[in-house]
């Protein structure tokens, strides 16, 4: 054996290893992450979601996501449920431009996430209004929702309430 095979060896050996053992990694990284946050039924993902932090009178509150359509047909969010110790109601929305005002519109037709696409709910555009909350959202805290998609799949899912610093935010309703 020549000598620098002799130090390719254990070096290639270690690099196989460390391959092996990531490529390990990510496969159960992968996995656990769908796990929790896909439904098989819906074969929807939902990704960094959050629910805005209210004050503690507050009526309204803001929920905020990214679906995922993993299947190959279009999925559309219907309706979305809270329970009532929480909020009286839950409702997609879109922020629209009527003139120079901005404003907010019940979606009761709900939203398309087209197959292999995502839709973001974010500030400014589709979001999750939390109407006659019984408390304000507190940080730190969370919430449970349910979404409906058509054909009454139902994707529960549990969001953190987060502070938003965002300063480009308006008032909801």
């Amino acid at each position: 054996m020549s000598y620098l095979s002799k130090l390719l060896k254990p070096l290639l050996t270690a690099t196989y290893i460390t391959a092996l053992s990531f490529s390990a990694s990510s496969v159960a990284i992968a996995h656990g992450h769908q796990e929790h946050n896909a439904n098989q039924e819906t074969d929807i993902m939902v990704m960094n979601g959050y629910a805005r932090a209210t004050f503690p009178l507050a009526k309204t509150g803001a929920v905020y996501f990214t679906l995922h359509n993993q299947s190959d047909k279009d999925k559309i969010l219907t309706s979305v449920t809270v329970s009532k110790e929480l909020a009286s109601e839950a409702q997609i929305h879109t922020t629209v431009m009527e003139g120079d005002v901005m404003k907010m519109r019940e979606l009761a037709d709900g939203v398309t996430i087209g197959a292999g696409e995502m839709v973001s709910f974010e500030s400014g555009g589709y979001h999750i209004m939390l109407l006659g909350l019984n408390k304000g959202l507190v940080e730190g805290s969370e919430l449970k929702l349910t979404l409906i998609f058509d054909g009454n799949d139902e994707l529960g899912i549990t969001l953190p309430v987060k502070k938003d610093d965002a300063k480009s935010h308006h008032n909801h309703h």
